[in-house]
């Protein structure tokens, strides 16, 4: 069975990429992304200020690593929202929907991968494809996680 005729790995993938554009669109508006540029640029030039202090500085290293520190959990606290959103969103509202629009469906591609065969799941699939999907997203929006 499928939704709108197209083979079921289709019909995945454009709901995939659906559900990746919508969980992309809560992290740019949820989270300050000029903000967490920035702490990404900190946190790489802490990180190359350490290596330099380890050598020569230990003391200094040490504090460097927790300036390094602070910075990491005000980015974890900046993505916390919207990995709650996401998850509640996930967990209530897509994994239990699609098995019941792909029941038994099973995707099979004209090709073999090594340990995994060609043939495979919605979730596997969904997996499979969601990973490189999202990735081109978010660098097409510019939304940094």
């Amino acid at each position: 069975m499928t939704l709108i005729g197209l083979p079921a790995g289709i019909e995945l993938i454009l709901i995939e990429t659906a559900i990746i554009l919508v969980i992309t669109l809560i992290y740019k508006f949820l989270i300050n992304q000029n903000r967490l540029r920035e702490l990404k640029e900190q946190q790489k030039q802490h990180q190359g200020k350490i290596k330099e202090l380890q050598k020569s500085n230990p003391e200094e290293a040490k504090k460097a690593m927790n300036d390094m520190l602070k910075l990491s959990n005000e980015q974890m606290r900046m993505t916390m929202k919207p990995m709650m959103v996401t998850l509640i969103l996930s967990l209530v509202v897509i994994f239990p929907v699609l098995p019941n629009l792909f029941p038994g469906t099973v995707v099979f591609l004209p090709f073999t991968l090594p340990y995994f065969g060609n043939d495979f799941g919605w979730l596997a699939w969904y997996f499979i494809v969601s990973i490189p999907l999202n990735s081109i997203i978010r660098r097409i929006l510019g939304v940094e996680t």
